[in-house]
């Protein structure tokens, strides 16, 4: 056959501007999917309140780190008069859906949570409303802290989340366990209240267990006892300071490993002479 009937019988050439069109357009969804994120993530933060604040004799902190854009790790904070009612807490799983959970827990804790609430009770309540919710509602766990600024008193509830560490002025540790299971999971569950006192020179470390399973390029876990052994040594009167104090050591610990869930930190820290009046 003459090479100019081969030629014939070729399809023509197909045109390679759909294909660009389709690539242009699958690039510009791409970059609103993650301008709608990164504003997602912002909503998210307001919501959480302020990462740093004085108020009374107490100063607070905090950060929430999301392995995924949006994180399923929270802390709240409602102030009113002398009273604070704090919430640091981790939503199961990662990523938009934990996140858009967020919301409606925050939404929550609004409806039934007030400085002056009983932290057993605001569990109680989130947690027949999250029941009520399954088996569309993911579990969420939560420690929620009632804290008088003036005096130093804190009434609180565990629903479930990794007991937070208080240290002592004179190094001893405790662990604030009271409480009840994880909210979402059984329901009509008990709530019980634990109540301690913040003395000058006191330290709360709320953690996410993002925090206890960060791991490090020999597949180590981060775990309490580092957590311990970096407060111990800590030299500073901020709770800011105590705060990237940790976040450092949990990065020098990862040498450059990626966050296999977020990672949330709130420090509490009593002055070690008590500073009045108010400001928050």
């Amino acid at each position: 056959m003459p090479q100019s009937s081969i030629v014939a019988l070729m399809p023509p050439p197909r045109s390679s501007v759909p294909l660009r069109d389709e690539v242009e357009s699958l690039l510009r969804e791409r970059l609103d999917l993650h301008s709608d994120l990164f504003e997602a993530a912002q909503i998210q933060r307001k919501l959480s309140g302020p990462r740093e604040f004085r108020h009374g004799s107490l100063q607070f902190a905090s950060e929430v780190f999301a392995a995924r854009f949006i994180s399923g790790d929270f802390t709240t904070f409602l102030k009113s008069g002398s009273l604070v009612l704090m919430a640091h807490g981790d939503i199961a799983g990662k990523g938009v859906a934990a996140g858009m959970w967020f919301t409606n827990l925050a939404a929550l804790l609004q409806c039934y949570g007030d400085p002056y609430s009983d932290p057993a009770r605001i569990a109680s309540e989130i947690n027949r409303h999250l029941c009520y919710l399954r088996p569309v509602a993911p579990f969420a766990t939560a420690f929620l802290a009632r804290i008088d600024c003036q005096l130093g008193g804190l009434t609180y509830c565990n629903a479930g989340h990794f007991p937070p560490i208080v240290l002592r002025a004179d190094g001893r540790t405790e662990l604030l366990e009271r409480g009840g299971p994880l909210l979402g999971a059984i329901e009509g569950a008990k709530f019980e209240l634990g109540e301690l006192i913040l003395e000058p020179g006191d330290t709360l470390v709320a953690y996410s267990d993002g925090v206890l399973e960060c791991r490090n390029t020999s597949e180590e876990e981060f775990g309490l006892d580092r957590i311990l052994t970096a407060l111990k040594y800590a030299d500073s009167s901020s709770a800011q300071g105590t705060l990237m104090m940790l976040l450092g050591t949990l990065q020098d610990f990862a040498n450059g490993s990626p966050l296999c869930d977020d990672v949330s930190l709130t420090v509490i820290q009593r002055d070690a002479k008590c500073q009045h009046p108010l400001a928050g």
